[in-house]
């Protein structure tokens, strides 16, 4: 069997040519598209997340005005009472316990165990 020559005419070569050109442009153009979705996808992700960190801004500066300029601000959770939580003195359960110890210690004569 005999094989055929490796040559070609240019007209075959030119054509060849044209269909690789063709090919990478479609691969590239749909690379492009490709990129293009998924960056103006974030691009917009990004910016709505922009825009609802500065209405949140807003609203928390809105928020600290008003607690400024409130009458009745304290610093006290409970409105009623306008000391702070930290004046008074808590006890403490070690204060509170038989000096320290949460069950009293109970001293027993371990020899009397006839009774």
């Amino acid at each position: 069997m005999m094989s055929q020559p490796d040559f070609h005419t240019r007209a075959e070569i030119d054509q060849l040519v044209e269909e690789i050109y063709r090919t990478l442009e479609t691969t590239e153009e749909r690379i492009d598209r490709r990129c293009d979705d998924i960056y103006f996808s974030m691009d917009l992700s990004i910016s709505v997340l922009n825009s609802k960190i500065e209405a949140i801004q807003g609203e928390l500066v809105e928020i600290q005005s008003y607690i400024a300029r409130r009458p009745e601000a304290s610093a006290s959770i409970d409105r009623r009472n306008n000391k702070s939580t930290d004046i008074l003195r808590q006890t403490s359960v070690d204060d509170a316990t038989n000096r320290g110890r949460l069950v009293p210690k109970l001293t027993s004569n371990m020899s009397d165990t006839h009774n």
